[in-house]
């Protein structure tokens, strides 16, 4: 559940996690003064680095920074972004990609945030990878960012290529790493993945 507080952190902590997501928000606004990035992927080198929790609340601070926001499940392996915001999943990216749903059939406002609209992951593919590297896909987050801002919520870079091939069709990745536990080497081979795809 988001309420304007930082989702999975304790009550000791949750001030002080809401404060760092305002100021991640705020830095995005100003990585690109004159062409501020429209749509963003949020990935992690390795599963259960908190890519979703921060994609959830980044998005929620922006909607309440005034700004509207669509939230994307693109994690089409193991999605979280439903099940966190308990919303229904029944249809979602995959159903659009695939020509099943129009765009705007398939993005839901949330309940209790003005502002923010989420796209869940629907179906699940048997080929994520091409999916996602689909024009259809550049379609979707281009069509999304004509409207407000895009947080892609995007599975992790070591296992599999799916947030690699999305953040080519994004402005740019931000990739979220558990302190104390995420290797140097874990890092600069997530960073390389997406070097190697020329993702920002």
């Amino acid at each position: 559940k988001v309420s304007g507080v930082f989702v999975g952190a304790t009550t000791g902590n949750a001030a002080l996690a809401a404060e760092g997501v305002r100021r991640l928000r705020t830095n995005l606004s100003f990585m690109d003064v004159d062409n501020p990035p429209r749509a963003i992927v949020v990935t992690s080198p390795k599963q259960g680095d908190g890519k979703s929790t921060v994609a959830v609340n980044l998005a929620a601070a922006i909607a309440a920074s005034g700004q509207p926001v669509t939230l994307v499940d693109a994690d089409l392996r193991r999605p979280n972004i439903a099940p966190v915001l308990g919303i229904d999943d029944t249809v979602g990216l995959t159903d659009v990609l695939t020509g099943r749903l129009a765009l705007d059939d398939a993005v839901q406002p949330h309940p209790s945030i003005d502002g923010l609209t989420v796209l869940t992951s629907g179906t699940r593919p048997p080929n994520p990878s091409e999916i996602l590297g689909s024009q259809a896909m550049r379609g979707v987050i281009k069509d999304l960012a004509a409207e407000g801002m895009v947080i892609i919520d995007a599975p992790p870079l070591l296992p599999v290529t799916d947030a690699a091939v999305v953040a080519t069709a994004a402005d740019g990745a931000l990739v979220v790493v558990s302190a104390g536990r995420t290797l140097d080497t874990e890092l600069g081979s997530a960073l390389s993945h997406l070097r190697t795809v020329n993702a920002r």
